[in-house]
């Protein structure tokens, strides 16, 4: 069983300020998107996406979601990141509420826009990886 996340790689999900998702369409061609995310702390990552879009779509026969948060940096060994394995649910009630609160904390310029929930969603993380964040990451050649 894959330990806990470590503190600092939370700290490194809480404080991005985009993430791309990977989803898989029904015809098995994978589909990526940037999205704003919001993180609970623990092991789940709020996005809120355009329900008939490619990605919600795919989430209707596939509920598997990866997750890739990364800093890049001209010296290489100060590149960081972390993929999150997910599952997918619709968010509801008292979870929907405590989402948004963190939406709208760490993104107050969506609601200068109007920024709404459309297909709002809890990706449960239930494996990840990570370089650059615990250690620092040395360069390994072929």
């Amino acid at each position: 069983m894959k330990p806990p996340i470590p503190d600092l790689v939370k700290e490194f999900i809480t404080a991005a300020p985009v993430c791309r998702i990977a989803t898989v369409r029904s015809a098995g061609t994978p589909h990526i998107i940037p999205v704003c995310p919001a993180f609970d702390g623990e092991a789940t990552v709020y996005v809120d996406i355009a329900r008939r879009s490619v990605s919600g779509r795919a989430l209707e026969t596939n509920q598997n979601v990866t997750v890739l948060i990364d800093e890049y940096h001209d010296d290489w060994s100060k590149l960081k990141a972390v993929i999150l394995r997910c599952k997918a649910e619709a968010l509801a009630g008292d979870e929907f509420e405590r989402a948004w609160a963190l939406f709208h904390k760490k993104f107050p310029q969506g609601d200068a826009i109007g920024w709404t929930a459309r297909h709002s969603l809890a990706l449960r993380v239930h494996d990840w990886v990570e370089w650059g964040i615990t250690q620092p990451l040395p360069y390994q050649p072929e």
